[in-house]
């Protein structure tokens, strides 16, 4: 044995030599990291730093309106403008015709909706790189950037609804007791909305050409979408379709039935909008906690 060799095995170096042949080619499994999603894992994580969504979305609303010169009034001059547009567009074209209900009013319960689904996809699904500087520096939920963006959306449509007070007022019109049951509808949308933009939150990290696309989809889906339309011009089969794939339909007729025409919820469409929902939340949630493992590297 060389001199070297032996100086190696000296006890007081601290050294041994090992037959490399008995290193493994690949490490123990048991040792790779595994990204796993937990659903009430996740959601207690989640409640127990319910506060940094708040922050967050404060944070968000202080920054968006502190420089604008009419602050907070955006809010509601967005839907205001795009309820005038339509007016002047759709009011007379008999497609659109909706009976002794007043366009105004009919479009105004379908804008807020939607405002409250576009506003929140365009804003939550980049919230991810919005915040990339701080998504390496704090540990917490990385779905309190796009949740936070909903709550945002929440107060724009909350502060937004004060146009549809004086609407009712100008067109002499009260809503009916049916209207206690909007807020059903408000979840409906809630978790449909929070599902497509975490799901669209995580994907557009990876994908970055959704950049571009996301607002071609929120473009178009005014248009396909009830908004502008009744739900009920679509044949009933086709409605039972669209209600899984689009909840917003059925959760705009359903605004609708309720507040200017005192009917009772299409509760079997509804119905199909509350699975379809689920199914969006539950499938998004998956996925953003399925790609987040990476997202701070990538970002």
């Amino acid at each position: 044995m060389s001199d070297a060799a032996e100086s190696l095995n000296q006890p007081n170096l601290g050294l041994r030599v090992y037959d490399v042949s008995l290193i493994p080619a690949e490490p123990d499994p048991a040792m790779l990291h595994r990204p796993g999603w937990h659903l009430w894992t996740s959601l207690r994580n989640l409640w127990a730093r319910r506060e940094i969504v708040y922050t967050l979305a404060e944070r968000d609303i202080r920054a968006n309106y502190k420089e604008a010169t009419l602050g907070i009034a955006w809010a509601v001059l967005t839907p205001l403008a795009t309820l005038i547009v339509m007016v002047l567009i759709f009011k007379r074209i008999k497609t659109f015709q909706v009976g002794d209900v007043p366009y105004a009013l009919f479009a105004y319960l379908g804008i807020l909706p939607w405002q409250y689904f576009a506003s929140s996809l365009s804003s939550g699904a980049n919230a991810l790189l919005a915040n990339k500087a701080l998504l390496a520096k704090v540990h917490f939920p990385r779905e309190c950037f796009p949740l936070a963006q909903l709550l945002e959306a929440a107060l724009n449509t909350l502060l937004a609804c004060s146009v549809l007070v004086v609407l009712f007022v100008l067109n002499h019109f009260t809503p009916h007791i049916e209207s206690l049951w909007v807020p059903l509808f408000v979840l409906v949308e809630f978790a449909f909305t929070a599902g497509v933009v975490l799901g669209a939150c995580a994907l557009l990290v990876h994908v970055r050409d959704l950049v571009q696309v996301l607002p071609v989809v929120v473009s178009l889906g005014l248009f396909a979408t009830p908004v502008i339309w009744p739900f009920s011009r679509l044949p009933f089969h086709v409605q039972v379709v669209y209600s899984f794939f689009n909840p917003l339909g059925p959760v705009i007729d359903n605004i609708r039935r309720t507040v200017l025409l005192g009917l009772s919820p299409a509760w079997g469409l509804l119905g199909i909008a509350t699975v379809g929902a689920l199914c969006y939340l539950i499938g998004g949630y998956a996925l953003f906690k399925r790609l987040e493992a990476d997202v701070a590297d990538i970002a």
